[in-house]
């Protein structure tokens, strides 16, 4: 609670300032530090956005990462993964705001799903290209369990501008970086919410341009 009220805090203490951005989408890809069982991993993040003022902005966001474990979690086996997916909704408020820098505060509810995998028993599965009309076999590991988490996460996100590329329609690269504290809720059947409530970190590319 003490990091939401922070959050809250610092919404209403910062000051905005600077050109107008309705109308704009903002597309990112970054990678990502996913807190799981007293450790991180790296995983990926992609991340849209459309500015519905010049200040407010709301889209879609999803990170992935895969960790292996030496251990079963209860289960008859010894090498495992966990198959971790977020699917959350971001709410951005843009506090500083100028053609160089960009500050925003924002918090994202969504989903987290963990499927836990044995990587002693696989099976295959078989993936069709669309393109190409070629069925590839791939060995995937079983799937022992899948448990499901609602997340909350309060966080700051910076981007600075780096170049230019269209000019007509005011799109431009960035460097983005993100530092938030994820809300884990519920508990699972071979984790819990304790596992996984901790500080993110994203570092990453953006392009952000007017749509019309």
């Amino acid at each position: 609670m003490k990091y939401i009220l922070l959050f809250f805090g610092l919404v209403f203490s910062l000051t905005t300032f600077g050109q107008s951005n309705k109308n704009d989408l903002a597309v990112s890809l970054s990678a990502l530090t996913v807190p799981n069982f007293d450790n991180y991993r790296i995983g990926g993040d992609v991340s849209a956005r459309y500015y519905f003022t010049d200040v407010f902005s709301s889209g879609i966001n999803f990170y992935t990462a895969s960790p292996r474990f030496k251990h079963g979690f209860g289960f008859d086996t010894d090498r495992t993964l966990i198959n971790i997916y977020s699917i959350s909704i971001p709410v951005q408020y843009e506090v500083v705001n100028t053609k160089k820098f960009n500050l925003s505060v924002g918090f994202s509810s969504g989903v987290l799903l963990n499927l836990l995998r044995n990587r002693n028993d696989t099976k295959e599965v078989t993936v069709y290209d669309p393109e190409t009309g070629i069925e590839t076999v791939v060995e995937l590991p079983k799937r022992l369990k899948t448990d499901t988490y609602y997340t909350l996460t309060p966080y700051i996100e910076g981007s600075l501008r780096l170049f230019v590329l269209d000019a007509e329609q005011s799109a431009s690269l960035y460097l983005t970086g993100k530092f938030g504290y994820q809300n884990v809720f519920r508990n699972g059947s071979f984790s819990n919410r304790n596992d996984f409530t901790d500080y993110l970190f994203s570092l990453g590319f953006m392009i952000r341009g007017a749509l019309d």
